[in-house]
């Protein structure tokens, strides 16, 4: 008697049609090479007008890259911020109260609390680096004006000093030739 031979699965049709599917469709003959090779981006006409997520991402990543552990403990150094922090805090913790006391509950006197204190600190942050931009154009026209009244009066002494010098040579040519009766008389 004959043995039934095994059936062997029917044969799978070819896609339908030739070219290769996209390189985001994964089958798993491929997703272990996909893994290791970025994906190319498609050229539709609403990515090619905003700039790319991966571009943005890029630049938040290397942005958070330049912050050390250590600019936490010294930010409080940096220009204006201490007057900022300060004016924020006060400005929270009044408009908190007040809120508070005029009858809103306390998580909503809170978040008043909060978002005043944020705006204040930004405020003063900002009026101050307005201020002191206005003091760095104060001291660049001083050092202008300074140099040029430097220069002024150098160009004088200058001036002078070639006038006195002049008036020596015209001096000494005057005793050179003889300078009058006087040249020639000798008291001693």
């Amino acid at each position: 008697m004959s043995q039934p031979q095994p059936q062997s699965p029917p044969p799978q049709s070819p896609p339908p049609s030739s070219e290769q599917p996209p390189p985001w469709v994964s089958t798993p003959s491929s997703q272990s090479q996909s893994q290791s090779q970025p994906k190319p981006h498609s050229s539709s006409s609403s990515s090619s007008s905003s700039p790319s997520s991966s571009t943005l991402e890029n630049q938040i990543l290397s942005a958070a890259q330049t912050i050390k552990p250590s600019d936490f403990l010294t930010f409080h150094q940096a220009p204006c911020a201490r007057s900022g922090l300060l004016t924020g805090i006060g400005s929270g913790a009044a408009l908190g109260v007040v809120r508070w006391l005029v009858g809103a509950p306390i998580p909503k006197a809170a978040n008043w609390a909060v978002g005043a204190g944020v705006l204040g600190a930004i405020g003063q942050y900002e009026y101050c680096q307005f201020r002191r931009r206005q003091e760095k154009e104060k001291v660049k026209r001083v050092v202008e004006v300074y140099s040029k009244v430097q220069a002024e009066a150098k160009a004088k002494e200058a001036a002078a000093a070639v006038a006195e010098e002049k008036e020596a040579a015209r001096k000494r040519a005057e005793a050179k030739a003889g300078g009058g009766i006087l040249g020639r008389l000798k008291f001693w």
